[in-house]
Order: structure tokens, then sequence, then C-alpha cells
């Protein structure tokens, strides 16, 4: 895959998740039905956050994420613990449709590179890139299927 159809496959799946989000309000995206560990904010969080600190941290690259993301949604965190001030539904979406170009900005002609540490096995930029759409897929997932609890 090159570099163009990378970066176009990740804002195909980015429109897909944000498809997700239409019709969520602030409350459904705080609702944490029991058997679910995460809310349909903390998903969507995670995905930026996720997406940005694997190629900061692993490839090297200059991505930056505000710390207080990384307080709320990298992995291992809860809403359950979160205190102080939480980004808004549409504050986040904004983040979500704005990341994609943003990466391709930071990373175009780079994908190539060497990560500056391998992240499962993954030893380039783009590789690591690549699984984010993976990533990104399994939290969406996740989101239709915190909507479909909450309609029921």
């Amino acid at each position: 895959m090159n570099e163009e159809q990378l970066f176009k496959q990740i804002s195909l799946v980015r429109q897909a998740t944000l498809k997700q989000l239409e019709s969520v309000t602030e409350a459904q995206a705080d609702e944490q039905p029991e058997g679910f560990r995460n809310t349909i904010r903390w998903n969507i969080g995670h995905i930026y956050v996720v997406q940005n600190s694997l190629l900061a941290k692993f490839g090297g690259k200059p991505v930056a994420t505000p710390s207080r993301y990384i307080e709320l949604f990298a992995p291992g965190t809860k809403p359950a613990d979160w205190e102080g001030d939480i980004p808004s539904l549409d504050e986040l979406k904004q983040e979500l449709e704005e990341q994609p170009l943003k990466l391709k900005e930071v990373l175009s002609g780079q994908l190539d590179d060497e990560a500056a540490q391998p992240f499962l096995s993954l030893p380039t930029v783009g590789e690591i890139l690549n699984f984010t759409i993976y990533h990104e897929g399994v939290h969406t997932g996740t989101v239709k299927a915190l909507k479909d609890k909450a309609a029921k």
C-alpha cells in the first residue's frame, strides 16, 4: 500500500467513526452499561490519543497530544477515575476530524522511516500508522455496541 492509499484509508475509517457519533448526545457519550469497561466519550478520546501517542513514542515523530487527553484516555484509564474538566463531545469530534490531515502533514514522505522503537514488531512509521486503523476499528465497534445497548 502506498502512502496516498494509506492516508486515504485512514480518512475513510475516520469518517466511519465520526458517522457513529452523529446522533450521540453528551449524556449518551457518558453512559456505561453493565458489561462495558468504558463509555463512548472514552473510546473516541482513546482513538485520538493512541493514534498520536504510538506515532510519537514508537515512531519518533513530532505528533503532539494534549497532556490532559493522555491523562483521560490513555490505555488503562477509565471514566470512573476522571476529575476536573473533560472534553466535550464536540471538542473530541473536532480533534478526530482534524487528526488525519494533521498526521498527513507531519508524516508525509516519512512512512518508510525506521521507527524509533518497534511497536508489536512493526519496524516502520507506516506500519505503526497502519496498525492504528485496526485499533480504531476495534474501538468504533465498541462505540456502535454502546449505542445499540443505549437504544434498547
